[in-house]
């Protein structure tokens, strides 16, 4: 069982860094989607009250 153990300090560690990775690609989603609802918004300010 101790051969496992090397292996499971490797997948813990890579479990932990795409662990980060969905948490900044998260954010970066949300900051795209507000910039994206944003402009959609002023799109249709400009088609209807100009």
């Amino acid at each position: 069982m101790q051969s496992n153990e090397p292996l499971v300090r490797l997948l813990e560690a890579t479990h932990s860094k795409l662990s980060e990775i969905n948490t900044n690609m998260l954010k970066v989603f949300w900051i795209v989607a507000i910039f994206a609802l944003l402009y959609f918004g002023l799109m249709l300010y400009i088609l209807f009250f100009r």
